[in-house]
């Protein structure tokens, strides 16, 4: 199974509101991730997304790439309005993010907590 289809989504229930979902977990040993997005049309089930940490454990490459490729796999497979990906690794850490075009929300974004 390619690790793309471990990330099950649902439907939003409520697509006209914009609102946070923050997903975090452990790929590798001693690497944290986390995964913030706005949804769009679909919601990532917290269960799928373990499940494609766990195609993540032999990921080659470094923190980058692997932040990377969340990146990708999550905006094919839920098309989020924004989405974030924080990565770390002891002194390492990485953070990407992408949207969809034209898409801003500067409230929400005032109250999220960032670093």
């Amino acid at each position: 199974m390619h690790r793309r289809e471990r990330l099950t989504t649902a439907p939003n229930p409520d697509a006209r509101h914009d609102y946070l979902v923050t997903l975090t977990g452990e790929p590798q040993p001693g690497m944290r991730l986390e995964l913030r997005y706005v949804p769009d049309r679909w919601v990532i089930d917290p269960a799928g997304f373990a499940a494609y940490l766990g195609e993540l454990t032999t990921f080659p490459g470094g923190l980058e790439a692997l932040a990377l490729a969340v990146l990708d796999d999550v905006g094919n497979e839920a098309v989020p309005r924004w989405t974030e990906v924080r990565a770390e690794r002891a002194t390492h850490r990485m953070v990407v993010e992408d949207r969809q075009p034209g898409w801003d929300n500067p409230h929400l974004f005032g109250r999220m907590e960032r670093y």
